[in-house]
């Protein structure tokens, strides 16, 4: 069984030596630099200028064109998927991938796990309000973006539109465009979403935007995930496993998100952090 789960890097951090992890540098045509020991997504059938409004799907779409393999898995530089179905959280907190942490978080057992799976998913997480609510109050994001997919996805694919709804109305969101997917799956998959973000491209106005805003096209790539997987559930075999997320400064890695459950609407949302936040860092204190 070749499975292969691209680590999609923008830039120079170290990969840990595991048979199924490949460094991926994304972006790499807008970069100057090659990172030694990486593969790059320049190469062959590409898009990686389009790094800027496609984040790590730049890696995903070379990945499709170019690569062969029975299972395609996209992790972060940051965030890796890891296999646990007793996880309360959707994601815990490590300092980085050293090789003691990957055996904790059972790697060695990932490579036996998959091919159980058609698709695996981040663990989803509840946010509280409607995942469309969400993205329109989300920081960079703009509500007309995500109206235009949504019209686009209806008139290329009406078939997707129960699901569509579904998940957009649902308060459970999956993050970070990372998976591991079977080739079939990852092939309709890619052939259902690039063609989706091209004519969002032709489309969109996004005149004016910052640098953050224009990361839009990986920003709707969440949300397409979760609908593509809200259509497909019950016919495939689908696991969710939690995010961990590697950061070394124990201060900020949660001012991002608190600054979300601010900024999201309904007071009971604001209600929630205090007691969403308290446990969070006592468990910090706890893993270090």
């Amino acid at each position: 069984m070749d499975i292969k789960i691209f680590v999609c890097c923008h830039k120079p951090i170290e990969v840990p030596q595991h048979p199924l992890l490949v460094p991926l540098q994304v972006g790499a045509a807008l970069s100057k630099e090659r990172f030694p020991g990486f593969l790059y997504d320049d190469t062959g059938d590409n898009i990686s200028d389009k790094n800027r409004s496609y984040c790590e799907l730049t890696g995903q779409y070379w990945a499709w064109k170019n690569v062969e393999a029975d299972y395609y898995g996209f992790f972060h530089y940051r965030r890796y998927l890891y296999p646990s179905l007793l996880a309360k959280r959707p994601y815990r907190i490590e300092k980085g991938p050293a090789p003691e942490v990957l055996d904790r978080l059972r790697f060695a057992d990932v490579e036996w796990l998959i091919p159980n799976h058609d698709l695996i998913l981040p663990k989803g997480e509840n946010m509280y309000v409607s995942v469309q609510e969400h993205y329109n109050n989300a920081p960079f994001h703009h509500q007309k973006d995500l109206e235009l997919i949504k019209e686009i996805l209806r008139q290329q694919h009406p078939e997707y539109k129960t699901a569509m709804n579904a998940y957009l109305n649902s308060t459970i969101c999956y993050f970070g465009n990372i998976f591991i997917m079977r080739r079939e799956q990852f092939q309709n998959y890619c052939n259902w979403l690039f063609p989706l973000l091209k004519e969002f491209d032709r489309r969109a106005d996004v005149a004016g935007y910052s640098v953050q805003d224009q990361r839009v096209d990986g920003y709707l790539a969440e949300r397409l995930l979760g609908i593509y997987a809200s259509a497909h559930r019950t016919e495939l075999q689908v696991a969710e496993w939690p995010r961990v997320h590697f950061e070394k400064n124990s201060i900020h890695r949660y001012g991002q998100q608190v600054m979300i459950f601010l900024l999201s609407p309904g007071s009971y949302r604001r209600a929630k952090v205090k007691q969403w936040l308290i446990p969070k860092l006592r468990e910090d204190r706890k893993y270090g």
